[in-house]
């Protein structure tokens, strides 16, 4: 079985919004950790916290994440303004779904984008969203048991690079 990520990019900030809105897309479901922020540190870059607010102006989004530590949850909530939801357990399409519904649109006028093609391409894809594909934020800084399990995830992914 190979997953096939629409996109596969270094990071959300390389995301064509011209070629989404050709595609029909009017919304996007991040990932949080390691796709929008650095895992567990409960905010935002400058230049990330700027492109969302600039991709807020035009397009619906809203973060769908496997974390389930509350008090992580709590401090992510404090600097984020849009929908999240969070121990999503994805590929499970429950909150990606509730996500949506709370958004206002429909799967195929949607992106998800995330770095784990076993969650958040998988669940993007069983929805018939567009699915975006990212590096890991903190690639370099992970351990290398870690890297060996993304290397071994993205070879179930086409065109996902080497990692």
């Amino acid at each position: 079985m190979f997953l096939q990520a629409d996109f596969v990019l270094k990071n959300v900030m390389e995301i064509n919004l011209d070629e989404m809105r050709q595609k029909g897309i009017k919304g996007f479901i991040f990932d949080l950790d390691n796709t929008l922020m650095a895992p567990n540190t409960g905010f935002f870059t400058e230049e990330v916290k700027a492109w969302l607010d600039e991709l807020m102006k035009e397009f619906k989004v809203a973060i769908v994440s496997n974390n389930p530590i509350p008090s992580y949850e709590k401090k992510v909530r404090e600097v984020i303004n849009m929908p999240i939801y969070f121990k999503a357990g994805k590929p499970r399409r429950k909150f990606v779904k509730e996500a949506l519904l709370e958004l206002g649109i429909d799967p195929k006028e949607a992106a998800m984008v995330g770095d784990r093609p076993l969650t958040d391409i998988w669940v993007g894809q069983r929805l018939k969203m567009v699915t975006v594909l990212v590096d890991p934020i903190r690639k370099k800084q992970e351990h290398k048991i870690v890297k060996f399990l993304r290397s071994l995830e993205r070879s179930f992914v086409k065109n996902a690079g080497s990692y």
